[in-house]
């Protein structure tokens, strides 16, 4: 009997700690998107000049997200009100950079991209939950895969230019970022079984941060696929 309620007090953690992650993600994805949106559509003659015409602007963005990522990571097990904090401002200047990736796309694209993103995203998590496999090793395999990709997007733009080194660069992420959903999926269960209710709520906003990650790099990996179509 001790055991069953043992049982059940540990799903029903879990299954708040699974809420607790996707509400911090929905939080950031919709902070994105709004950023995203007046940036387009309302700001769109005033601020997409200033970044498309200061490119050390853009890489300062990019810049100051790496150092938020980084810090983030850091305070996972300490401060939950600064960890959120900065995965607002996090979204937000995600918001602003994807809006001009975003810029340079057809709707049709940008539409079939978010479609396809949500199927995937809806899949793969849930193949991250259910499976019973540990998909641990996979999942360090990925993440060793993205920095090879982050490399070699760096050698195409600054010295191939190369447009199907490009394509076959947005094939791999669409793979990678896939799996990585799973994977990220998996280790938010992993994360609560080892820390069970003493799992941090900064813990939660640094799961919210990898599922994020991981849906934005696919949504911009399928918008550039898309828009070669």
């Amino acid at each position: 009997m001790n055991q069953q309620h043992q049982t059940i007090e540990h799903t029903n953690g879990l299954a708040k700690f699974y809420s607790k992650v996707y509400g911090y993600l929905g939080v950031g994805l919709g902070i994105s998107a709004l950023i995203s949106y007046l940036v387009l559509n309302v700001f769109a003659e005033s601020v997409l000049p200033v970044i498309f015409g200061n490119p050390l602007l853009f890489w300062g963005m990019w810049i100051a997200q790496l150092v938020l990522v980084v810090y983030l990571g850091k305070n996972a097990f300490n401060d939950s009100a600064k960890s959120f904090i900065g995965f607002i401002a996090y979204s937000a200047l995600t918001g602003v950079t994807i809006s001009v990736t975003l810029a340079m796309y057809n709707q049709q694209a940008i539409v079939r991209a978010f479609v396809t993103t949500a199927i995937m995203f809806v899949g793969m998590s849930l193949l991250g939950v259910f499976i019973k496999k540990d998909l641990s090793a996979m999942g360090h395999a990925l993440y060793s895969l993205v920095i090879g990709v982050i490399i070699a997007t760096l050698i195409n733009v600054f010295f191939l230019k190369s447009a199907p080194v490009d394509y076959f660069i947005s094939y791999s992420m669409v793979v990678i970022f896939a799996g990585l959903i799973a994977y990220d999926n998996q280790k938010i269960k992993v994360i609560y079984q080892e820390s069970g209710a003493k799992t941090a709520s900064g813990l939660a906003v640094y799961c919210a941060l990898s599922l994020y990650l991981d849906i934005v790099n696919l949504f911009l990996a399928l918008v550039r696929i898309f828009g070669r179509d």
